[in-house]
């Protein structure tokens, strides 16, 4: 399994797909240049009141930034697709006729997990880069590395953990939806799973607790602020278990 996640990881890490993701966690670099020009509306940051905007608040604002305008997610959906299709797509599925298939899907989507991690580390380093060239020179910055309080704090670290744990349920829907449909239906689903996820977020409710991000509305002090750390995590390992259940299924079927 060691030897086989290990060739499959540098696969996936030399993919074209990839590096398109992995850019985009170089977009608060986008920020740090746009701040330049003073007058621009252009990826303004807005604090309420005298409070002022520390690290954490920096990297949880531009990641909702990121989060909302959909791309990246979309990138991860595209590079999730050419890890689990090429091989059908191309006919050369009997490269894995001597290995076992549980082994293969496993290490395909561990190594994307990996992949994920990596785009938010660079995300939080590139971020803390620009907070500390830039954002504390200004009238609202702060070296304060988190939020003004404790709760505040809280919900920055949700933020940013939910929406990591967004990108998880994307790679576990486009693997099982790429490999039971195709790449069309996969990428419609990703623009409609995005959409429907921020709408219910808005709405709140119970409809919203179907969904990773939907649990905000509970955290209103920091007393209760582990149901929205413990839901999310609960709710997307449950969905990412199934599908990679029925996605395995559906790997092992595929004829060589």
């Amino acid at each position: 399994m060691k030897q086989i996640f290990s060739a499959v990881f540098e696969s996936v890490w030399k993919r074209k797909e990839t590096k398109i993701f992995l850019l985009f966690s170089l977009y608060p670099l986008v920020y740090w240049v746009a701040s330049l020009f003073g007058d621009s509306n252009f990826m303004q940051i807005t604090n309420s009141g005298n409070s002022k905007v520390g690290y954490l608040d920096f990297a949880d604002m531009i990641l909702n930034s990121m989060d909302t305008m959909i791309l990246p997610t979309l990138a991860l959906y595209f590079l999730t697709i050419s890890v689990f299709r090429r091989e059908t797509d191309d006919h050369t599925m009997f490269m894995y006729k001597d290995i076992n298939r549980k082994n293969i899907f496993l290490s395909k989507y561990f190594s994307l997990l990996l992949i994920l991690l990596v785009y938010f580390g660079v995300f939080l380093l590139s971020s803390l880069v620009v907070h500390y060239t830039r954002v504390v020179h200004m009238d609202f910055g702060t070296t304060r590395f988190l939020s003004e309080n404790t709760y505040y704090t809280f919900l920055g670290l949700q933020s940013i953990f939910v929406i990591f744990l967004k990108g998880v349920l994307s790679i576990s829907v486009s693997a099982f939806i790429s490999l039971r449909f195709g790449t069309g239906t996969t990428m419609i689903t990703g623009i409609g799973l995005s959409v429907v996820m921020m709408i219910t977020s808005i709405v709140g409710g119970p409809i919203a607790t179907l969904f990773p991000n939907g649990y905000s509305q509970f955290t209103t002090t920091v007393n209760n602020a582990w149901i929205g750390l413990v839901g999310p995590t609960m709710l997307t390992m449950f969905y990412s278990i199934i599908l990679s259940l029925f996605g395995l299924k559906k790997f092992n079927s595929m004829e060589y």
